[in-house]
């Protein structure tokens, strides 16, 4: 009987053993599954955030292309109205040059 019971306790050891060393492979496992889950995570991160990096330029260059055509139409409205002025103005300036030269030489 007392042989029965220390084979009975060898038995549960070595259970015992069996199962720690299985929990601990199983551990390792989990830490290796995790270690591996959080790797690829991170290069979703990093991938979206390159993209959405990329999208964000994309706008801006959008937005910066817009902003310059108006720019350029504001330009060339400001440019048309200065030489129309100018225009006006060299007529006038003409006038008082032929005035002014026509009064002083033309009466005599």
């Amino acid at each position: 009987m007392a042989y029965e019971i220390l084979k009975s306790i060898v038995e549960a050891e070595e259970r015992a053993g069996q199962i720690v060393k299985q929990a601990t492979e199983d551990a390792e496992a989990l830490k290796k599954d995790a270690q591996k889950q959080k790797d690829e995570l991170l290069q979703q991160v990093q991938q979206q955030g390159k993209e959405l990096t990329l999208l964000v330029a994309k706008q801006a260059e959008e937005e910066s292309r817009v902003e310059i055509q108006n720019i350029q139409k504001d330009t060339k409205n400001a440019c048309l109205k200065i030489r129309e002025q100018a225009e006006q103005k060299k007529e006038e300036a003409v006038q008082a040059v032929i005035g002014r030269v026509v009064g002083a030489y033309g009466s005599r």
